[in-house]
């Protein structure tokens, strides 16, 4: 199995992972425990979801057929502590151009869960990117990323970051997006030079009516990283 590991260290000497943390690409052996990671982060920490409150039990179930959909398209990584075996980072990814609705009915029920967050983001993503002249292939879309909270501040989010970006350009992808729903994730990205593409205030979006992120802090944030000069 392919490793990458510490490539925070080889752009930033001062900040490399401990040689007990690998970064692995999502696989089969791993997809179970990092969908439950990917659960325990995004409805603790992910201002979006904890607003909606899914019922962890039904999330779960949901979480492990999305992250098994993931493996064949590999584009997705987690971060592995090998001192106890455990799934302490993830990152997962698709083609900005793929829909995750295609993957079948159970993706769909999933998706109607966070039905809200769902419309915002595709506003984000049309507002502030020109999503009709990309083709498939072009724009690699950092879909979501976690680290355990007992694992946070050593630098495995700009780890995970840094290999989805060189994956990405041995893929031929000519950028790299992300959209950023609190002001850590927002800094964690560009940190990793991401520009701001734009950003839409949570106070201001209004959804068939509701203000349904009433509340919220700040908004959510497009960022991009390109991969070959801009002409």
């Amino acid at each position: 199995m392919t490793i990458f590991q510490n490539l925070i260290g080889k752009t930033n000497l001062l900040t490399p992972l401990p040689d007990t943390i690998q970064i692995l690409p999502l696989s089969t052996e791993y997809y179970k425990a990092a969908a439950q990671l990917y659960s325990d982060v995004f409805i603790s920490d992910e201002p979006t979801t904890y607003l909606h409150a899914p019922d962890p039990s039904v999330f779960i179930r949901y979480a492990e057929i999305y992250v098994r959909s993931l493996i064949p398209k590999n584009l997705s990584f987690i971060a592995l502590d090998s001192v106890t075996g455990d799934i302490i980072g993830f990152i997962f990814c698709l083609d900005l151009k793929s829909d995750i609705s295609d993957e079948g009915e159970e993706m769909v029920r999933f998706l109607s869960h966070f039905h809200e967050t769902v419309i915002l983001i595709d506003e984000l993503e049309h507002r502030f990117l020109e999503i009709e002249e990309l083709s498939p292939g072009e724009a690699l879309h950092i879909f979501q990323i976690g680290v355990d909270k007992q694992y946070r501040r050593l630098k495995i989010g700009c780890s995970l970051i840094h290999t989805v970006v060189e994956h990405g350009k041995n893929l031929g992808f000519s950028k790299v997006i992300a959209d950023c729903t609190s002001s850590a994730s927002l800094q964690v990205f560009s940190s990793c030079d991401f520009e701001l593409a734009g950003c839409i205030e949570y106070d201001t979006c209004c959804i068939n009516g509701e203000h349904f992120f009433t509340g919220l802090d700040g908004g959510i944030s497009l960022v991009v990283k390109n991969l070959v000069p801009l002409p």
